[in-house]
């Protein structure tokens, strides 16, 4: 049996397009389901740049929640252009009468004209430079019509539903939706996503989604998600020569006092002064 990661691999050569799952059951949690973090992320460059803002940032996480609960909550596929412009498909994948995944395949340009006054629209709003944003539209799948991404999303809906129901399951030490949660900290440091921004998400309950984190990893999610852009900021502290502060942005601090505060109070020393230490070292 082939793995979805392989069939995903297949469908994306030669094509701009981008597809992500968003797994609401754990059925994503076996091996011949498993996929890589890229194709776990409902986002591209396209969307970093649409979320340079917080104000970007918010519209498009409005955005996609509201895509997920009309999947959730209609479950039928559907299509439309994102509040960016750029056209995608979702389809709800079913498992008996709940919905137990959502692929969506988007990062498509159907009618550029179209994309083009969206983007100038919600950059008035965002503040997001709506110019950068138009260059982008040269690395997205450019389309007559949007048929091809419906066939695309349903041919990987069905075969996650025929590979999860021939795959024997495993026993994981983790949660699979506290696995989830881990690879975002782990994957992604320079966007600090709230514990009810991933309840949202995954339509969970907020305060069960922390105690169970809590009780896997003997620490909250908040606290680990730090934890690691702490560590990722240590490693660039000393390995590189890039500026404190371009380190902290990097790692998700916006706020460099913060970030000082919080390295000195892991490790003992300032940033400044560790790297002088360990560099010193290494001489």
């Amino acid at each position: 049996m082939q793995s979805l990661q392989f069939l995903i691999d297949e469908i994306s050569i030669g094509r701009k397009i981008h597809i992500s799952i968003l797994d609401l059951s754990g059925i994503l949690d076996t091996p011949a389901t498993k996929i890589n973090f890229k194709n776990v992320v409902h986002a591209t460059h396209y969307c970093d740049v649409a979320k340079s803002t917080p104000e970007g940032y918010s519209a498009c996480l409005r955005c996609k929640m509201l895509a997920n609960n009309k999947a959730t909550q209609g479950k039928k596929t559907f299509g439309g252009h994102c509040v960016y412009g750029l056209y995608e498909v979702a389809v709800p994948v079913m498992e008996g009468n709940n919905v137990a995944a959502i692929v969506y395949v988007g990062h498509a340009v159907i009618d550029k004209d179209t994309t083009v006054e969206k983007i100038k629209k919600i950059c008035k709003f965002t503040l997001v430079d709506h110019k950068k944003l138009i260059r982008e539209l040269d690395k997205c799948e450019h389309l007559d019509d949007p048929d091809v991404l419906y066939r695309i999303g349903e041919l990987v809906a069905d075969y996650i539903i025929w590979a999860y129901e021939r795959t024997p399951k495993i026993k994981h030490d983790l949660h699979w939706l506290v696995y989830l949660m881990k690879r975002h900290a782990d994957e992604i440091l320079q966007t600090d996503i709230t514990l009810s921004e991933f309840a949202e998400t995954y339509q969970k309950n907020e305060k069960y989604i922390g105690r169970l984190f809590k009780r896997e990893m003997g620490m909250s999610y908040s606290e680990y998600a730090r934890e690691r852009r702490l560590e990722a900021a240590r490693t660039m502290i000393v390995d590189s020569n890039e500026k404190i502060i371009d380190i902290a942005l990097e790692c998700g601090f916006n706020n460099v006092p913060y970030f000082n505060r919080e390295f000195n109070k892991k490790y003992g020393l300032s940033p400044t002064a560790y790297r002088a230490k360990n560099q010193d070292k290494e001489r």
